[in-house]
């Protein structure tokens, strides 16, 4: 793991992005680790940083966080790439309410829902679509069922 966060950088965070991080994940920020072995597959991205694989553009958007701020509309999966839309939003509004985790390769991104009614909860964008876990997993439940050695993420644990 990383060295931990400092409740500095913390607050610096949430003060420039105009948001507070979940409780989950800032405790284990101050006290695991900021950063590292874990899920996703190329390890947990340090607070802040974008995957370096993500294209110029979107991962402007995850750094900079322009919308953070808006609530992520999302509670169900939606699968956009055969031309399905969803009641619960559009597209560009994927980009709103979370920060990126890292990510599982081939444009499989792991979020962390930061702001709406699924806050707290991890989902995975892709270029298809997006999804959460099932069960619903907050970001300590996710990275605890990964130390147990689970990594499917659509199946309730054993």
């Amino acid at each position: 793991m990383g060295p931990s966060a400092s409740e500095e950088i913390l607050a610096s965070f949430e003060k420039e992005h105009a948001i507070v991080l979940p409780p989950a994940f800032r405790e284990f920020l101050l006290h695991v680790g900021n950063g590292g072995a874990g899920p996703p597959a190329y390890g947990l991205l340090r607070l802040g940083e974008v995957p370096t694989d993500m294209p110029p553009d979107q991962a402007a958007i995850w750094r900079d966080l322009p919308i953070v701020t808006q609530p992520f509309p999302f509670t169900r999966t939606w699968v956009w790439e055969d031309g399905d839309t969803s009641p619960e939003g559009n597209e560009e509004q994927v980009e709103h309410g979370s920060i990126c985790l890292g990510n599982d390769g081939c444009a499989m991104y792991w979020h962390l829902v930061v702001t709406g009614p699924e806050r707290g909860n991890v989902w995975l964008l892709t270029g298809e679509g997006i999804q959460p876990t099932t069960p619903r997993r907050d970001f300590l439940r996710w990275y605890e069922d990964w130390l147990d050695g689970r990594t499917n993420w659509w199946a309730d644990p054993e």
